[in-house]
């Protein structure tokens, strides 16, 4: 399992929390980014930023941002 950094910001831009997500490491970088991730958006009305973990593992994650969908 490929490991994702994620931070959640309020809308206003002040951090709120940071956590980890795992995902499978069979996804290239598109689904990883644009189908998988987004699924774990858990605190809809925040900003969701993911990076790469560093673990070595692919796919590599590009930082990111998700805004809150209205």
């Amino acid at each position: 399992m490929k490991t994702v950094n994620v931070m959640y910001f309020r809308t206003r831009g002040k951090f709120y929390i940071d956590e980890t997500i795992e995902i499978s490491e069979s996804l290239n970088g598109y689904d990883a980014l644009f189908h998988e991730i987004p699924k774990h958006h858990r605190i809809k009305e925040m900003i969701m930023s993911v990076s790469d973990s560093g673990d070595g593992k692919e796919p590599f994650i590009v930082p990111h941002l998700f805004f809150p969908k209205n």
